[in-house]
């Protein structure tokens, strides 16, 4: 849930769900660039929000790196925990 937004929109993907799909993605596809919007800190007092942003931005360039450098991965694999 991501509640610092200008539209909150119920029913929608988990955190967990955003970050593997962002993983999955950048490991299989060639990605060039990625964009982060609709982040509203005055709507979310808690910095929920702005914290997954910047999860989402760590696994990107994460999974992006690791596509790049050839090792083998697994797409289930949470790239930041070593």
């Amino acid at each position: 849930m991501a509640p610092g937004t200008g539209t909150p929109e119920p029913g929608g993907m988990t955190s967990r769900e955003l970050l593997e799909s962002v993983r999955r993605i950048c490991l299989e596809l060639p990605i060039v660039g990625i964009d982060i919007v609709e982040v509203a800190p005055a709507f979310d007092s808690a910095d929920i929000t702005a914290i997954l942003a910047n999860r989402v931005v760590l696994e990107a360039l994460s999974a992006i790196a690791k596509r790049r450098s050839g090792e083998a991965y697994s797409p289930a694999q949470n790239l930041l925990d070593r």
